[in-house]
């Protein structure tokens, strides 16, 4: 990782991994205020999140088309 965080290209990548991956954590973190999981077990968590993210991305498909509307 730190030879490719030393080239250019690597750096531009790990840029732009802020702006794309961060932001969906802390949208969920800090604008929706889930903070932790309610169930035990690694089964349970993975499905509490997939169902987390399943609802971030309808928000996001509803504010697209809120948007596209507007124009």
């Amino acid at each position: 990782m730190r030879r490719v965080l030393t080239t250019e290209h690597g750096k531009a990548l790990y840029k732009q991994r802020q702006h794309i991956i961060e932001s969906v954590f802390g949208n969920t973190k800090h604008n929706r205020g889930i903070t932790h999981f309610h169930r035990r077990g690694r089964a349970a968590v993975r499905t509490e999140w997939r169902l987390y993210m399943a609802t971030h991305n309808l928000l996001k498909l509803h504010n697209y088309h809120l948007v596209r509307q507007a124009a």
